[in-house]
């Protein structure tokens, strides 16, 4: 997780998680979810949950993922292997490792050597699948050794995005942002019931999630409409999703200074014309994370679908670039969407937690 920071800018009365700039639309590239996955032979493997290091970066990866990494990627900076990584040969992992990728475990790698970065502040687990070229390059590697001499720049580059390879100092310089995140979003959270929240997920499985919720509904496998919009594809605890849900449970504890425990996860793929009316949520939903995931046409930083919170001070409007979230309690605070524009669609996933002595039913 790229859990940097929160940010919160007031504007004319607007909380932005990041800056809006004018910006001319890029039309909607259709090829983008129409071409094949490398190597897929079926239905299964078309429809299979993928974050290959060595297919990456692709276009939808945000672009702050490499501007981050600048300080990292020096080429005078000696890197090393990551001291909180696992490498996994034909997927074959600890059992506490293999354990916390549930359903994902099939979903990522099937036949793939594998690597997870354990978080040494949030604790959340990023796994990575290697192909064959980066399967070669890391043979052998063990967690704090010096980086395999000879690696070209840009696979250096992306090595360095995915954790795979760090400086010296990474685990100290993770755990003070991570401390200084959670001290500025909780006071933030205390004073106003909700929070914005930067990188939550790691910008290659970002990209991954967008192009997995993408194929889904191009293949008919998500149904249209609910009794809250007739107008999103829906899908209810999806394996992949859930298995962000649980990564992401001890940022919103530490977050909501809470002990809690997880409820649901809901995707929802909104299609021009969507309207999400006022409401609050049901008891399942004490602490929700609204994600923004995907959106048409690719926004230069924010969508311009922004979210409306209606707190007792008055309206409070959200913009969320992708990969941005909103931490908020959903029972409480009433909330909104006007009508997102023809021509564009948005994609958002909601992470839902409950307190962990909650005894209603928790889907």
């Amino acid at each position: 997780m790229r859990f940097q920071g929160l940010r919160r800018q007031p504007v004319h009365g607007e909380w932005m998680a990041t800056p809006v700039k004018d910006a001319v639309w890029p039309r909607w590239i259709e090829r983008s979810v129409e071409e094949a996955e490398p190597g897929s032979t079926g239905a299964a493997s078309h429809l299979r949950f993928r974050c290959c290091l060595d297919e990456l970066p692709d276009h939808l990866v945000p672009e702050y993922a490499f501007r981050s990494q600048g300080e990292v990627n020096r080429s005078d900076q000696d890197l090393r292997v990551n001291p909180a990584g696992w490498f996994g040969k034909n997927g074959a992992l600890p059992d506490d490792i293999s354990d916390a990728l549930g359903a994902l475990r099939i979903l990522v790698a099937e036949h793939r050597d594998l690597v997870c970065i354990r978080d040494p502040g949030s604790k959340v687990l990023q796994p990575f699948s290697l192909g064959p070229g980066l399967g070669a390059l890391l043979a052998g590697s063990q967690p704090g050794t010096p980086a395999p001499p000879g690696i070209p720049c840009e696979t250096r580059s992306v090595l360095a995005v995915a954790g795979v390879l760090v400086p010296e100092d990474w685990a100290e310089i993770r755990r003070g942002k991570w401390s200084a995140a959670v001290s500025q979003g909780t006071q933030t959270f205390r004073q106003q019931g909700f929070v914005p929240v930067r990188q939550l997920i790691h910008p290659f499985h970002l990209s991954a999630l967008r192009r997995y919720y993408r194929r889904l509904v191009r293949s008919g496998l998500m149904p249209m409409g609910d009794g809250q919009c007739a107008r999103r594809y829906i899908a209810h605890n999806d394996s992949v999703a859930a298995f962000f849900h649980r990564q992401l449970m001890p940022v919103v504890s530490a977050l909501v200074e809470k002990a809690i425990k997880l409820s649901y996860v809901y995707v929802g793929c909104y299609q021009e014309g969507a309207v999400l009316e006022k409401h609050t949520d049901r008891e399942q939903c004490e602490f929700s994370v609204s994600l923004c995931l995907d959106y048409a046409p690719e926004p230069r930083v924010a969508t311009p679908w922004p979210i409306q919170l209606h707190t007792a001070s008055g309206r409070t409007t959200i913009f969320q670039a992708i990969g941005d979230g909103l931490l908020y309690r959903g029972r409480d605070i009433p909330h909104s969407r006007g009508r997102l524009p023809r021509g564009h669609n948005s994609t958002s996933i909601f992470f839902h937690y409950v307190l962990d002595d909650f005894s209603g039913g928790l889907n």
